[in-house]
């Protein structure tokens, strides 16, 4: 993994509650609209982004910010500068479905590579007060009491699942596209879908789900997948193939003017290769 990074964790959780107050203020004021892949966005997605990027992006350092709402604003060549140098990757409502419901289930996502190499991450979920960030190759975690919870509150999560949670989950988390279009077949544990991903991140790092089934975009997935690699999870394509965490080799940014970056396959996450295995013969 990268080393010499320029990832500031108390700087980026200070930055992503703030994004976080903000998101929450707005979601008294929703306004929404209906984007060409009929998904939904609303006046807060853009806004949080845009916050994001005037306090993250330093272009003159080398330092970039790909963003759900804002990618398919950039020129190839802005693009290629961001993928080559230090580039934070967010997602400013992971959940847009449950936030626009004043449903809970939605966070804020902020991923981090380093000259292509994904290598960190933070995820704050407002509606639970709960947040899980990367810092100095260890996973902290925190859960507030009707506030998020300061930096120096945060815990090393460990990477034994048994000492974050009393009883491991036994369910897998398939996403929308394969509820929708795929069967599930021979599987001995639970199954759940979510309209967010961030849920299901923060709890696999704890123990509290099984395992991820899922194609996503790299802000979707990009501070999820560089906690539970920091945590020393399995992470691979459907067909067995292990994540390289190169985000150019993992996801395909070919339509990103339609704003689309896609994992070039389907994912698999647990806490190993032996389980994920067996996941992916149970979806047909």
């Amino acid at each position: 993994m990268p080393t010499n990074s320029i990832w500031d964790a108390q700087f980026v959780y200070s930055t992503a509650c703030k994004l976080a107050n903000i998101a929450v203020a707005e979601q008294q004021k929703l306004t929404t609209e209906i984007k060409p892949d009929n998904s939904i966005v609303t006046q807060a997605d853009k806004l949080v982004e845009d916050t994001a990027i005037a306090a993250l992006a330093n272009p003159d350092n080398d330092t970039y910010v790909i963003g759900e709402e804002t990618i398919k604003e950039l020129s190839q060549a802005q693009l290629d500068q961001a993928l080559a140098g230090s580039c934070y990757i967010i997602d400013p409502i992971d959940g847009t479905v449950p936030y626009a419901s004043l449903t809970p289930l939605w966070g804020i996502s902020i991923g981090f590579a380093d000259k292509g190499e994904l290598a960190e991450g933070c995820i704050i979920l407002p509606g639970t007060f709960e947040a899980i960030i990367t810092h100095q190759g260890k996973v902290l975690y925190g859960k507030g009491v009707g506030e998020l919870p300061k930096f120096e509150q945060l815990v090393e999560l460990s990477p034994e699942l048994k000492n974050n949670c009393d009883h491991p989950s036994r369910v897998l988390v398939i996403n929308q596209l394969i509820a929708k279009t795929k069967q599930v077949e021979g599987l001995t544990r639970g199954v759940t879908t979510y309209y967010s991903i961030v849920f299901p991140y923060v709890y696999l790092a704890q123990g509290r789900m099984a395992g991820i089934c899922a194609g996503l975009n790299i802000w979707d997935a990009a501070a999820g997948s560089a906690i539970l690699r920091n945590l020393g999870f399995y992470q691979s394509f459907i067909d067995g193939t292990p994540l390289s965490f190169n985000i150019t080799q993992d996801y395909d940014f070919s339509k990103f003017k339609q704003g689309q970056a896609r994992s070039r396959q389907m994912m698999i996450a647990s806490k190993d290769q032996q389980f994920s295995q067996a996941l992916v013969t149970c979806i047909k």
